[in-house]
């Protein structure tokens, strides 16, 4: 698994996470007040002695709350700007709390904003609120006791140490989140890494089982073309030679559409036959693309049979117009077809088959890759002859049942 795939999911894993927590912080928040609001219309109408908490704070707190939802779904604000606003919108309920709920120990609604914080899954902004709750209960605590002469040393203290505890067991929590999140990650990624190769084999298998004299082509071809690409700059990404070896496996996909006794003609092919056979790039092309965990291999599926010069087919592109993963698989494909069997003809040896491939750079092959031929020689000579074994070969394309 790539770092930054993982990193993209986790970004939008937390993007919407934080999106459901605002909401359901907000709707838990609301339902509050609105119970506390109706809670104490019932006492002061009943004139019960239940509750000392100031209603016109209580009313204000449940307006501005209302005031945020509505703005919320107008404006659209981002997740991140959201969940600034629903914490500050706690810590304003806290402080009007502390103010209006008439009791001594009031300051333990500080508690609410380390908790409420933690919800998010962010240390930076765990810590942030976290410090700026304890900075408000102490500056509150000392400024305004809620009963004369009961706020001394030593409560506060107590106050303190006990809010650090409050706002530890809250980084715990954050932690743990954390920890699921990244689990959860690694299971949505493997599993679609192993679905996407199931049905890249399934793919090569049906390909390949049309034709017999091509057995194993699909797989050679990606082979030689990761050998050729890792003399390029731009294949050290991991991800940039996955997805060139995941091309190379489909890069004739589109055949499947190909009549077999067009495939396996043992003499030459007709002007109409030849036509036919053309079009399974195109074919090859639109199947990937209707696949989202494929869609990326459609330029080297599509444009593998270009040649540098523009004389190639499906559409006549040329030079580096044609993107590097056809570039490179045109002269791996070429390679594996010429050494060997085919219907129509035996095999060229491996000689052979490199003095073609050199006579054809600047006219079907880029220049430049053919220049890179002599590093990769030993390692494509070797992939030949492994693939000699065809009971091997076959095993290998079948692992995955």
């Amino acid at each position: 698994m790539e770092k930054s795939e993982k990193l993209d999911v986790l970004g939008n894993y937390y993007k919407i996470h934080n999106e459901q927590v605002s909401s359901k912080i907000m709707l838990a928040t609301l339902i509050y007040l609105f119970l506390s609001v109706l809670w104490n219309i019932v006492f002061l109408l009943l004139d019960l002695p239940y509750s000392r908490a100031n209603l016109f704070l209580l009313l204000s707190c449940l307006g501005v709350g209302l005031l945020l939802v509505a703005s919320r779904r107008l404006i659209c604000l981002s997740p991140n700007i959201s969940k600034h606003v629903v914490l500050l919108f706690i810590v304003f309920i806290v402080c009007c709390l502390y103010f209006g709920s008439g009791y001594k120990e009031a300051w333990a609604f500080f508690f609410l904003v380390p908790l409420v914080s933690g919800f998010y899954g962010d240390k930076i902004m765990l810590f942030a609120y976290s410090c700026l709750g304890l900075l408000l209960m102490i500056c509150l605590g000392h400024q305004y006791p809620e009963f004369t002469g009961n706020s001394d040393p030593i409560d506060l203290a107590n106050r303190v140490l006990l809010y650090l505890i409050i706002a530890t067991f809250s980084h715990l929590l954050l932690k743990q989140l954390n920890q699921l999140y990244d689990a959860q990650v690694n299971t949505i990624m493997d599993s679609a890494e192993a679905t996407i190769q199931q049905v890249v084999n399934t793919f090569v298998i049906a390909i390949e089982a049309k034709d017999t004299y091509t057995f194993g082509h699909s797989e050679r071809v990606s082979q030689y073309a990761v050998e050729l690409a890792r003399t390029l700059p731009e294949y050290q990404d991991k991800k940039n030679m996955q997805r060139l070896y995941m091309t190379g496996l489909l890069h004739d996909i589109g055949k499947i559409n190909i009549p077999e006794q067009v495939l396996t003609k043992n003499g030459p092919l007709t002007s109409e036959e030849y036509e036919l056979i053309k079009t399974h790039p195109i074919a090859g092309g639109r199947m990937v693309e209707k696949l989202p965990m494929l869609g990326a291999l459609k330029p080297g599926v599509l444009y593998h049979h270009e040649k540098w010069d523009g004389s190639g087919y499906p559409t006549g592109i040329a030079g580096e117009e044609i993107p590097l993963d056809a570039r490179i698989l045109a002269v791996a494909d070429v390679f594996d077809a010429l050494t060997s069997d085919r219907s129509y003809r035996e095999a060229m040896s491996v000689g052979q088959a490199f003095g073609v491939l050199e006579q054809a750079s600047g006219t079907h092959f880029d220049p430049f890759l053919i220049s890179k031929l002599p590093e990769i020689r030993h390692a494509w000579i070797k992939i030949y002859g492994e693939s000699r074994n065809e009971v091997d070969e076959f095993e290998h394309l079948t692992e995955f049942l």
